[in-house]
C-alpha cells in the first residue's frame, strides 16, 4: 500500500501482527541477555518480562484504539474491488469487528491488572533481597560455617541432614546405627530407637530420674518421671543430653555431639576402643556423631547426623 493510499482492515491486522512479532524478537533478545547476568540474572528476566509485558499491552491498546477508529473514520472494511462486498456481508464484518475490539479492550484491562500484581510481587521481592544482602549472614549460617570451619571440616567430616519434626535426635542416631552397622535395618528407625531409650531410661531410672526435667520443661509436659518416660517412647517430643546418654549406654558406643557453641561433647568414653583412640577420646570408626544446632530451623534446636566427607550427599 503507498503512504497516499487509505489504510484497510486486512493491512492495518497485517501491520498491527507484524509490530507483535517484533516485539517478541526484542522481548526473546532481552531475556536472552538477562540470563547470561549470573547471580543478578533472575532479578533481571523478571525485570524484562515486566517491561515488554507493558509495552505489549500499551501496543494492544493502540492496535485497538487504530481500529475502531479505522472503523468509525469510514475507512474501507476490507480491501476488494468496488462491488465485491454486499451490504449484509459488510453489515456482519463490522459486527465482528466491534465484538473483537470489545474483547480486545476486555484483555487489555485484565492484563493491565495482572501486570499491576506483577509489579508488586516483583518490588516484595526485591526489597527482601536488599534486606538480606544488607543484613549480612543469618544466625543459621553463621552457626554452619562455625561449626565446619572449627570442627568438621579438619576431621574430614559434614552434616547429614535429618527431617526435623521433632524426632530429629532419634533419626539422627537411627543413622548412625545403619552407618556403623549397631542394630540390623529393621531397629535403626527413630520409633525403635525411642523405644530402646524409654527402655534404657526406665531401667537405670535410679541414674536418669535425678536429670529428667519435669512440669517446667515446654518439651517434656510429664508430671513424674514415668510420664516422661512414656513422652519418650510415644511421642514426638525432642530429645537432649539425658536421652543421648541414655543411647550411648544402650547401643555401648560413645556418642559425639559437635556444636558452634564449644569443642565436641563426648558421652559414654568408657564404651570407646582402647586401641587407636582418636583425637576425641575414643575410637572414632565406632562412634555416633551427631550435630546440635541453636539456629538451623526457626522451631528452635535441631540434631543432624554427621559423616565422613566422603558420605556427604
Amino acid at each position: 500500500m503507498s503512504d497516499g493510499e487509505p489504510e484497510t482492515i486486512d493491512s492495518l491486522t497485517a501491520r498491527h501482527k507484524k509490530e507483535l512479532k517484533a516485539l517478541e524478537g526484542e522481548k526473546r533478545a532481552a531475556l536472552k541477555s538477562a540470563k547470561s547476568m549470573g547471580k543478578k540474572a533472575k532479578a533481571k528476566i523478571k525485570e524484562v518480562e515486566f517491561k515488554y509485558e507493558g509495552l505489549e499491552r500499551d501496543m494492544k491498546a493502540r492496535h485497538a484504539q487504530e481500529v475502531d477508529a479505522l472503523n468509525n473514520g469510514g475507512g474501507a472494511a476490507q480491501e476488494a474491488a468496488p462491488g465485491d462486498i454486499d451490504a449484509d456481508n459488510e453489515s456482519q464484518q463490522t459486527e465482528e469487528e466491534i465484538a473483537a475490539l470489545k474483547k480486545q479492550k476486555a484483555l487489555s484491562k485484565k492484563l493491565k491488572k495482572k501486570s499491576a500484581q506483577k509489579q508488586k510481587d516483583l518490588d516484595r521481592e526485591t526489597r527482601i533481597l536488599t534486606e538480606n544482602a544488607s543484613a549480612g549472614p543469618s544466625p543459621r549460617d553463621l552457626e554452619i560455617s562455625t561449626l565446619k570451619s572449627l570442627y568438621l571440616t579438619p576431621r574430614k567430616l559434614t552434616i547429614s541432614e535429618v527431617t526435623a519434626d521433632g524426632n530429629c535426635l532419634y533419626r539422627a542416631i537411627a543413622s548412625q546405627c545403619l552407618r556403623l552397622k549397631l542394630l540390623p535395618e529393621s531397629k535403626a528407625t527413630y520409633t525403635q530407637i525411642r523405644s530402646l531409650c524409654a527402655d534404657t531410661l526406665l531401667q537405670h531410672a535410679e541414674e536418669y530420674e535425678p536429670f529428667a526435667e519435669l512440669d517446667h520443661d515446654a518439651n517434656h509436659p510429664a508430671e513424674n518421671y514415668d510420664e516422661y518416660v512414656r513422652h519418650v517412647r510415644e511421642t514426638n517430643t525432642w530429645g537432649g543430653q539425658l536421652e543421648l546418654r541414655a543411647l550411648s549406654c544402650a547401643l555401648k558406643v560413645p556418642v559425639v555431639v559437635f556444636s558452634a557453641e564449644g569443642p565436641p561433647l563426648t558421652m559414654g568414653k568408657e564404651f570407646g576402643e582402647e586401641e587407636n583412640d582418636g583425637e576425641l577420646g575414643y575410637g572414632e570408626k565406632k562412634a555416633v556423631l551427631v550435630s546440635f544446632h541453636r539456629y538451623y530451623y526457626a522451631l528452635g534446636e535441631h540434631y543432624n547426623s554427621v559423616v565422613p566427607l566422603e558420605e556427604g550427599s
